[in-house]
């Protein structure tokens, strides 16, 4: 079986900060271990013998129904801003989700 690399604090530091976490050095420990423990299992599962086995689309046996791509007409924007779970005048408000991260300052 392949041991898969020792996950260190850097790397995990990193994908929290990739992922906007801010970890306690006991959280990150914490998180580390399970991480490993995730790499450790994905080891094994590369050690499977799949010989013969055929790819599953879907473990349900049933596929995907195709229709024909028929336009239409869109929303009114007013129905559209109704719908919309907070709104600026005429326009959809949204979360910021560029700026502000650690790395910001």
């Amino acid at each position: 079986m392949s041991t898969p690399e020792q996950l260190g604090a850097a790397q995990v530091r990193h994908i929290a900060a990739l992922a906007r976490l801010e970890l306690s050095d006991q959280e990150a420990s914490e998180i580390q271990r399970d991480l490993e423990g995730i790499l450790e299992y994905v080891a094994k599962l590369t050690d499977v013998d799949v010989t013969g086995v055929e790819p599953l689309a879907s473990p349900h046996g049933h596929c995907s129904r195709l229709h024909q791509d028929q336009p239409e007409p869109p929303l009114p924007g007013a129905a559209v801003l109704q719908m919309a779970p907070a709104r600026e005048g005429d326009y959809i408000s949204v979360p910021k989700v560029l700026g502000g991260g650690p790395e910001d300052g």
